[in-house]
């Protein structure tokens, strides 16, 4: 018995990260890149090497964007 093809479509391999961050337009890139590093700092245990103990506000370009936290 041969085995069936499920599909004709060759397997499709996501684009890596760094190519769909080019994609991007730089207010949006630099709004994420703002998000990601907060939420970093947020998960750090507080006095760790990681960041201060205190969470960083969100850069005014980002609330100037429209771009929420996810809060």
């Amino acid at each position: 018995m041969q085995p069936a093809q499920l599909s004709l479509l060759p397997d499709q391999v996501p684009a890596p990260p760094s190519e769909l961050a080019s994609q991007l337009p730089p207010p949006i890139a630099q709004a994420a890149a703002a998000i990601v590093t907060r939420l970093i700092i947020q998960a750090a245990p507080p006095g760790s090497l990681a960041g201060p103990a205190m969470p960083v506000a969100a850069s005014a370009g980002a609330a100037q964007q429209g771009v929420s936290g996810g809060e």
